[in-house]
Parts: C-alpha cells; sequence; structure tokens
C-alpha cells in the first residue's frame, strides 16, 4: 500500500543470537478502538501490501590480530595517549596500566579504515574525583575497550564526580567505547558537542560511533550530543550511531538518558533502564531522539517519561523511516510508552525532509500509572507528510480511554492487529518479569505478517503468523 514511498533499507547486526533486520517498508493511517468485555481491539482498517524482502548474510567477525602492544601509565597521575608523539601503527593494542588516574587524554589517533589502534586496560583503570575525566579528542578508527584483563567486565570505571566523565570534541568517526562503568556522576556522564555544518561530504559529520556495554549508577544523563536543523544549517550531524547493552538505573532526577540532535540510521537497541526519575515530572523523552534509525529490543521499567521521543527528518530528499519494536515498557507513572513527530524548523525544502514511522510489536503495562492524563502505547503528532503504521502491539493496565495508537495531532496512524487488556493475565502473559505468554494466551500467533526478517526480545524466530506483542 505505502511500500513504494520508501524503500530504504537498514541492517542490523548485533541483534541477541540473531541475524540481520533487512527492512523495507510503510507506513500510514488510521486510528481506532473498540471495546468489548475485557478486551480493547484496534480494528483493522487496512493491510498493507507485502513486498518480497530476501534476507542478507552476516559475514563472521574475524578477532583482531594485534600488530604490537605498547603499555602505557603509571598507574596514578594524569595520563596523555597523543597520536602525535606516539607515532602509533596499524592494528596496535594500547595498554594502560590498572591503577587511579585522575585524568586519561586520548587525542590526535587518526588511523586508515581497516587498521584500528585499539586501548585497553591492564588491569582496573578507575577515573575518581571531581572534574577528573577522560578526554577524547580528533580521533578515527579508535576502540577503547575495557576488556583488556580477564575476570574484569568493565575495565575502565569512572566514579564520585560532581562534572562530566568523557568529553568527545574536534572530529570522531569510527569510534567505538565500550566496556566502562561509571557510577555517582552528576553531570554529563558522555559530552559530545560537536560544531560541524553540515555541507553533503563526509569531512562535516560525524559517522559510525558505536556505545555499547555501559552500566550507569546513579548518574546524570549518559550522552548529550548536539546538533540541529535550523534554517535550513545543518549542524552536528551523527552517521550510523549504534548504542547498545546499555544497564542504566537509579537516577531520580536523570530526565533524558541520551539525547542526540541530529542522528541519521540511529540504532538504539538491548538496553534496559530500571528506576529513573522518581523526582522528575517534567516530559521527558528518556531516549530522545531527533532524526531516523531503529529503537528496538530495549527494557525500560519504573520510570517517568516516554521511553523514545522519535523526532523525525531525514537529511535530503528522500524520506527514511523510524522503526520502534519488540520493546518493553512497564510502570511508567507519567506519560505515554513512545511518541512520534516531526517539527516545521526541521524540515527545510532542498535540505531535509519528512520521516514515516513503523511501531510494531512491542509491549507496554502499567502506563501512566499517575492518571492524570491519557497515556496510549504511543502519541502520533504531525509527521508533517510521512505515514505512521502501527501494528502487532500489545498493551495492558491502561487508563480508562487510553489506546494503543493516540492521535494527537493531524497524522492520522495506520492501526491494526494491536490489542489492549485490563491486566497482564488476560492478556496471557505469563509474569511481568519475563512477559512470555501462555499457551493459551489471546495475543499468541494472531498478530499481521510483517515484511520484515526479524526475531522477538528474546531472539526467537517469529513465525509466519507472529504473536502480537514484543515476545513471541
Amino acid at each position: 500500500m505505502y511500500y513504494n514511498h520508501y524503500k530504504d533499507t537498514f541492517k542490523l547486526l548485533y541483534m541477541k543470537r540473531s541475524s540481520v533486520l533487512n527492512i523495507v517498508t510503510l507506513c500510514t493511517l488510521l486510528m481506532f478502538s473498540a471495546c468489548k468485555k475485557d478486551v480493547l481491539q484496534d480494528i483493522v482498517s487496512s493491510k498493507p501490501t507485502v513486498p518480497v524482502v530476501v534476507a542478507d548474510t552476516v559475514a563472521a567477525v574475524t578477532p583482531t590480530t594485534y600488530k604490537r602492544t605498547v603499555n602505557v601509565g603509571t598507574g596514578s597521575g594524569s595520563l596523555t595517549i597523543d597520536g602525535k608523539t606516539l607515532s602509533v601503527q596499524c592494528n596496535d593494542l594500547i595498554k594502560i596500566k590498572g591503577g587511579t588516574y585522575t585524568g586519561i587524554n586520548i587525542q590526535n589517533i587518526i588511523s586508515a579504515d581497516g587498521c584500528p589502534i585499539t586501548i585497553k586496560n591492564d588491569g582496573l583503570v578507575e577515573i575518581v574525583g571531581n572534574f577528573n575525566q577522560m578526554n577524547l579528542s580528533n580521533l578515527k578508527n579508535v576502540i577503547v575497550s575495557g576488556d583488556g584483563t580477564s575476570g574484569i567486565a568493565k575495565g575502565f570505571v569512572m566514579r564520585d564526580n560532581s562534572y562530566r566523565s568523557v568529553e568527545l570534541t574536534g572530529t570522531i568517526n569510527q569510534f567505538t567505547l565500550q566496556n566502562v562503568a561509571f557510577k555517582n556522576i552528576s553531570n554529563y556522564v558522555i559530552n559530545f558537542q560537536s560544531k560541524l555544518t553540515y555541507s553533503g561530504t563526509d569531512a562535516t559529520l560525524s559517522k559510525d560511533l558505536k556505545f555499547l556495554n555501559i552500566t550507569c549508577d546513579n548518574t546524570a544523563q549518559l550522552l548529550g550530543a548536539s546538533g540541529s536543523v535550523e534554517n535550513g544549517v545543518i549542524t552536528g550531524l551523527i552517521k550510523n550511531i549504534e548504542i547498545a547493552y546499555v544497564d542504566f538505573q537509579n537516577s531520580p532526577g536523570v530526565g533524558t538518558v541520551v539525547y542526540l540532535g541530529n542522528a541519521e540510521n540511529y540504532n538504539i537497541h538491548h538496553n534496559r533502564v530500571n528506576n529513573i526519575n522518581s523526582a522528575n515530572n517534567n516530559h521527558n523523552g528518556i531516549f530522545a531522539i531527533n532524526g531516523n534509525g531503529s529503537f528496538h529490543d530495549n527494557y525500560v521499567s519504573n520510570h517517568q517519561g516516554n521511553a523514545i521521543r522519535a523526532w523525525g527528518h531525514t537529511v535530503g530528499n528522500t524520506p527514511k523511516n523510524v522503526y520502534i519494536y519488540n520493546n518493553i515498557v512497564m510502570n511508567s507513572r507519567k506519560y505515554s510508552a513512545f511518541e512520534v513527530q516531526s517539527f516545521a524548523n526541521s524540515v527545510v525544502a532542498g535540505k531535509t525532509t519528512y520521516i514515516n514511522a513503523i511501531v510494531f510489536n512491542n509491549t507496554a503495562g502499567n502506563i501512566n500509572t499517575s492518571n492524570d492524563w491519557q497515556g496510549n502505547l504511543v502519541d502520533i503528532y504531525n509527521l508533517l507528510g510521512g505515514k505512521c503504521d502501527v501494528y502487532n502491539n500489545l498493551g495492558y493496565n491502561f487508563q480508562a480511554g487510553s489506546v494503543i495508537a493516540g492521535q494527537e495531532s493531524s497524522t492520522i496512524p495506520n492501526a491494526f492487529t494491536n490489542l489492549l487488556y485490563k491486566t497482564y493475565s488476560l492478556a496471557g502473559i505469563v509474569n511481568e518479569i519475563t512477559f512470555k505468554l501462555t499457551g493459551s494466551s489471546p495475543a499468541k500467533n494472531t498478530g499481521v505478517a510483517t515484511p520484515f526478517v526479524v526475531t522477538d526480545y528474546y531472539g526467537s524466530i517469529r513465525s509466519a503468523k507472529p504473536s502480537v506483542g514484543a515476545v513471541e
């Protein structure tokens, strides 16, 4: 039906025990809800035509063979690793001696594609105390990874800082930060304020950034990345950013956990957020993301705010998509599980255009328990020409009058095969821990087939007749 409007494909290579998603999709309109006894079921307004999709194959990842190991650091004081003076070589492994540092500066390491420079811990490396930071500047093809010592899962630990932990400045491309832990950080955990103005070239954007396997306990915002589209000027564009396997918890006033001001093809997945915003009543997006990409296989619980506020635009003239799927959202004190919308200042003729949104196979329960206004599975605002499909979603214990697909502005969602119940047991959910379905669940194998090659939240392959919700 609407597939001819957008045929961009994206690949997701980091799903648990699973494969690749090739997504060529749809999007449109029409929200409806009807009540019948204990079940509220969105009426099928129209089903899209499903195209044939051929799955890509995933090449095996070859372990890195390091050509040499360079040992740095004394275990204390301030350490600087500067590519201009260290004379790094292709496939170098730089190991930082374990200890407690007042600061670590990694800068001016520009390596060719296929020649990553890897920086790891040798023992536990900590940065402790107020204003003590890791500063990262002018990096390309660099991996900072805290898995350098067997038995230490997070070999870089930053804690007890009233200011910021990690500052990214200058040009940052093909960069990975992983296996890192943060605790008791009062300001940004990771701050990236890009000053680049995009002119259509790779030299004027940041690309291929990864933030993986990170834990945060009692911290402020995990990642803040500047960027915008204002009066046709595109700044701070990040292309291909991945945020995955983050465990973020125990932050009563954080508001937003991740903010991206201008992102193209974001991939946010397999993150766990719990016990946040108990002292915050703002309308927060836990993930507040501007641009286009995918938000999937995330678990958000005991919180306030939308799991994602997906504010959409596409750089260029070919509309791309926002995909929200396989997420579990529960125990929301305020606001709907998700939000999608666009703004006129971000859609500028000749520079940018709209996005389409596809929201499918999510599970949400105990939404907007404060009962102070309507809390839906997804709020759909004006997409400025974009379409929105909402299907195969499972909800329970919403406030009376709330729905799966809430039309909040002029964009009319196309909603079908969604189920909404009063309790999780009526939905046929075993418990509020695993969210798996009983064999007799009304959600079991009652969804509409999708054009996606997908697994569920646990990595199980979905059948030709998929179940409704995040768990097959």
